[in-house]
């Protein structure tokens, strides 16, 4: 299986992450590859700000379709802000709950 990096910077065009509708943009862009069978390293070099709604549409809406498990094994995340990471935890928690 192939990886598919997504270097969210250069999506975006910025190095702050806020609002859904860029999030939707990064979902889109990993779904499209999870339906290509292929893994995806999300990329967060040099983002400074990554808000809970911008990682709700990016990562959070992935549980509406998948497993966590599913998401672990074709997912991995580099280089996200420690701030990142503390937002990332609280939108997983909440999906999984939710979905």
């Amino acid at each position: 299986m192939k990886n598919r990096t997504i270097h969210v910077e250069s999506i975006l065009g910025d190095v702050n992450g806020i609002e859904a509708e860029e999030g939707q943009q990064i979902y889109e862009l990993i779904l499209k590859a999870f339906f290509e069978n292929k893994k995806v390293i999300l990329s967060f070099d040099n983002m400074e700000i990554l808000s809970e709604d911008f990682l709700q549409y990016a990562i959070g809406q992935l549980y509406e379709n998948f497993s966590h498990a599913e998401i672990k094994k074709n997912m991995r995340i580099e280089n996200i802000p420690f701030s990142g990471k503390i937002a990332l935890k609280r939108v997983v928690d909440e999906a999984k709950i939710k979905y």
